[in-house]
């Protein structure tokens, strides 16, 4: 006889762990499937983690540490300088290149934080149907349809002069798999604005290393965890779930599927293959020897011009990688760097990725002489892009919800642009409890 469950997740990844978390509590006999031992910790600095969910799962009293809340952007240029929060020191320093871009930065911080508000408001309330622009005056409607039809370099270009921010700027433009000269660009950028950190938009949080998989761990209660345990087809019939089977040729009965994975990797495992993306982003991790001590509280953006952005683009749309890859370094911890490149192309091979690490270590030796002699283990992750202008206007349930019934989506794919957020684990989680 197979064995059977109310609610299966499949992957220990942070979408997984929450959605689990959540049915858990909400009753439901719960199986979390993970292909591997353990869950995965993410490797990379937190933009976007739902702040519900670190508030009703009680993640801060269940371990998890932020070691820094809200880092400032990093300009690499001719001379570095930081940007953060506050508009009148970003001023300051930006007046030592351009009295016009130190005049400008306040009112497009302003701009861009209002648009990235209403996007966030659709977000949250979750329509069905509508888009953005429904109910908004006419003139706002104008200005988010010229939003959606330019470019970021334009948009960017039309309102700063210094190569190096210019450059810097772009660099969230391009998540997901943009090219920065591409209409959908801008309306990337003021997504990623609009994707909130602990209740701050457009923050960077770095959390202690395992702390926040420790802390949805515990937040699991009586759902079951069960590692090695490869999902190898998602069975349906009638157009509606009804199991899962394993990679040890074992099955299990269910009538609800939560996917923590990828949206074409579920729903080729639902037997409805999905076109996979031709461009993506490498996450790299660089372990260090203890007593490197190299800490750095910002976010470091290595790229040379702006457009070092779309020569890299449509290198990556051509399979190759770029010679001057752009980049983004955060410190983890004093022994632990996490690197993010794009574009690069997808998939990526073993020789591909091997490219992208040593260009990223001889980027970084540049900022941090040693890093490379330091080095002690260096892991690559591939992260497919999406780029279309039509995902970013897709109605928010359609991101979650799929073809198949009982089959929902709590992965990044699931997130208006690719981040570890939680959002759309517990948004798919409460459909399942509202059945």
């Amino acid at each position: 006889m197979s064995e059977r469950a109310a609610a299966i997740v499949i992957g220990a990844g942070i979408g997984g762990l929450v959605a689990s978390a959540y049915l858990a509590r909400g009753g439901v006999h719960t199986l979390l499937l993970e292909a591997r031992e353990q869950p995965r910790e993410p490797a990379e600095a937190l933009i976007a983690l739902d702040a519900r969910v670190i508030s009703e799962l009680r993640l801060l009293s269940r371990g998890l540490v932020f070691t820094h809340r809200d880092l400032p952007l990093a300009v690499q240029g001719e001379i570095s300088f930081l940007l953060g929060r506050d508009l009148h020191a970003a001023s300051a320093t930006l007046s030592k290149f351009s009295d016009a871009d130190a005049l400008t930065w306040p009112r497009y911080r302003r701009t861009l934080m209002a648009e990235a508000r209403k996007l966030r408001r659709w977000w949250w309330t979750m329509p069905e149907e509508e888009r953005p622009d429904l109910g908004w005056s006419a003139g706002a409607r104008h200005a988010f349809q010229r939003l959606c039809l330019m470019g970021a370099d334009a948009y960017l270009g039309a309102r700063f002069e210094t190569p190096a921010l210019l450059a810097a700027l772009l660099w969230d433009a391009s998540a997901g798999g943009f090219s920065v000269n591409e209409p959908g660009s801008a309306l990337a950028l003021v997504w990623r604005a609009a994707q909130e950190m602990e209740g701050r938009q457009a923050a960077t949080t770095v959390a202690r290393p395992g702390s926040l998989v420790m802390a949805l761990t515990k937040a699991q209660t009586m759902a079951q965890f069960r590692p090695k345990a490869r999902v190898t087809q998602i069975v349906t019939r009638a157009g509606g779930v009804t199991g899962v089977l394993l990679a040890d040729g074992s099955e299990i009965e269910t009538d609800h599927v939560i996917s923590s994975l990828l949206r074409a990797r579920t729903l080729r495992l639902a037997g409805f293959p999905e076109t996979e993306a031709r461009i993506g982003e490498a996450q790299i991790l660089l372990r260090l020897r203890s007593g490197f001590h190299a800490s750095s509280a910002a976010r470091h953006i290595l790229v040379s011009r702006p457009d070092a952005h779309i020569d890299a683009h449509e290198a990556a749309r051509a399979g190759r990688i770029a010679a001057n890859l752009p980049m983004e370094w955060v410190m983890l911890a004093p022994d632990l760097i996490a690197v993010t490149a794009r574009p690069v192309p997808a998939p990526l091979k073993t020789e591909g990725r091997a490219r992208v690490a040593a260009q990223a270590v001889m980027a970084l030796s540049r900022a941090l002489p040693g890093v490379a002699e330091a080095l002690t283990g260096v892991e690559v992750h591939l992260r497919p892009g999406r780029a279309s202008l039509s995902d970013l206007l897709a109605p928010p349930v359609s991101r979650i919800t799929t073809p198949i019934k009982g089959l929902l989506l709590a992965g990044e794919s699931a997130e208006p642009l690719p981040a570890i957020s939680g959002r759309a684990a517990r948004v798919a989680a409460r459909l399942v409890l509202s059945h």
